[in-house]
């Protein structure tokens, strides 16, 4: 059980290092690049012997959903959660020397390195080698930030690991309730970051997201959780009325997101979940919210008609691509392109980081959008595609091969009873949906969800060896 003193501490152990974190950003901007490893030295010092590791990744948690960053370094953002878990990684090493941590076997760890081998069968047919070496070192992070959540989690027990899981969660809720106050400031005359307006109509909060597609998938993350919480009545990490608020706010958000690949995704995440509970509750749960939906959808007709409209004509299959300014049908021709290359090399790949090259050529413009914008984030629009496009038959085997791995250990640990078996059930089956639609298989949060299921299994296997000894 977590008690109410330890969750205290926790406050204000994240207030303070909150706030050194935004000195150190503040700083960081308005000096020289070579002087920022001096200020983060300087600011975080006095922290790397005063807490141990676990509170670090206590606060990589908590931001591990502040996808937006003030630093940049080499054109590549340096998120919070990023500088936390570098920091976290040298107290770990100075740990694991000086106090004899031990390392225990980490189970998908070997599979994982493996896939980024596989990146360099294609080497010799790589379109762009700095985009090629972003996502090796990029990729080779994310597992490293994998690698340490598991080790320290399972060696700290389940009631930590409900900590992690727990300020996570409450991470994506912070960025849904600041995507809500952006909406509403929208139609109070205040713009804070709301976007699209001009392009498509809607007004689209992305809070501390990058774009408000990825707002709409870390609010339906969250909210599953809360509505997993709220469906087992499960208060052991929240209380009933913030688990009914947040979830409300949450699911807000993914409305308010406009984002379609995240509603479809929710939406088949929750029949998921009705099909398993059998619940009542979440059937009227979705009448009410689909005729809340439509009276907030009235109200817009009536406040203004033109944005009424252009959410009418987005969410309809029918006009919703020639209504999209080109997000959706720049998806469709990154499709077709990678399905026209990934024949050229079908075994190792055409090269990691290839489709953001062939992204910004012109002559691939002009033959496959009419010379329209076809950029690289939409154009990884589908995770499938591009491990065959990136790696081939090669890499793509042990990706499933890993997927294949994390289906087993949640259904080794699945009891319709626990909500953190519904919640990675349910959560897991949102990612890799959504991520047929938007590609976001390299964000951190991704990488972390992944850990704590590995960590999760570890934890309930120990304790079923130790019940039998």
């Amino acid at each position: 059980m977590i008690t109410r003193e330890w969750i205290s501490r926790e406050i204000w152990l994240i207030a303070l290092s909150g706030l050194a974190i935004a000195i150190v950003i503040g700083a960081s901007t308005a000096m020289a690049p070579l002087m920022m490893p001096i200020v983060l030295c300087v600011i975080f010092f006095p922290l790397l012997f005063m807490l141990p590791v676990e509170k670090f990744l206590i606060l990589v948690a908590l931001f591990i959903f502040i996808d937006r960053s003030f630093l940049s370094v080499g054109g590549s953002y340096i998120r919070i959660y990023q500088v936390l878990f570098l920091v976290m990684s040298l107290k770990f090493v100075l740990e694991m020397v000086f106090l004899q941590r031990k390392i225990y076997k980490t189970p998908l760890f070997l599979i994982m390195n493996l896939w980024v081998v596989s990146f360099f069968l294609s080497y010799s047919y790589v379109i762009n080698y700095v985009d090629f070496w972003t996502v090796v070192i990029g990729q080779l992070f994310l597992n490293m930030l994998f690698f340490l959540v598991v080790q320290i989690t399972f060696d700290k027990g389940e009631n930590f690991f409900h900590q992690v899981l727990k300020f996570s969660i409450l991470s994506g809720a912070i960025v849904a309730f600041v995507g809500l106050l952006q909406w509403i400031g929208f139609f109070l005359g205040i713009e804070i970051g709301v976007s699209h307006y001009e392009e498509i109509g809607i007004p689209r909060p992305a809070s501390f997201a990058h774009e408000p597609d990825w707002y709409g998938l870390f609010s339906a993350y969250s909210a599953l959780w809360f509505l997993v919480m709220y469906l087992l009545k499960d208060t052991s990490l929240f209380s009933m009325k913030f688990i009914r608020l947040a979830m409300a706010i949450c699911f807000l958000g993914v409305i308010l997101s406009m984002a379609r690949a995240s509603i479809l995704s929710l939406a088949l995440a929750g029949i998921f979940l009705f099909s398993i509970t059998k619940s009542l509750k979440l059937l009227k749960m979705t009448i009410v919210a689909f005729i809340i939906f439509l009276v907030m959808l009235c109200g817009l007709f009536i406040v203004d008609s033109e944005i009424g409209m252009s959410i009418y004509e987005r969410l309809n299959p029918a006009t919703s691509i020639e209504t999209d300014s080109g997000a959706a049908d720049s998806r469709v021709a990154a499709i077709q392109m990678m399905l026209d290359h990934i024949p050229l090399h079908p075994i190792v790949g055409n090269g990691s980081g290839g489709m953001a090259t062939l992204s910004q050529m012109q002559e691939m413009r002009d033959k496959y959008i009419y010379g329209g914008e076809l950029n690289a984030g939409k154009g990884n629009a589908n995770i499938f595609l591009t491990l065959m496009f990136d790696t081939g038959i090669i890499g793509t085997t042990l990706f499933l091969l890993l997927i294949f791995q994390i289906v087993f250990m949640i259904k080794k640990t699945f009891s319709r009873l626990s909500y953190v078996s519904l919640g990675f059930a349910s959560t897991s089956l949102l990612l890799i949906i959504d991520f047929n639609f938007n590609n976001g298989f390299r964000m951190g949060f991704v990488w972390v969800h992944l850990a704590l299921i590995v960590a999760y299994y570890m934890i309930r296997k120990s304790k079923l060896e130790f019940d039998e000894a």
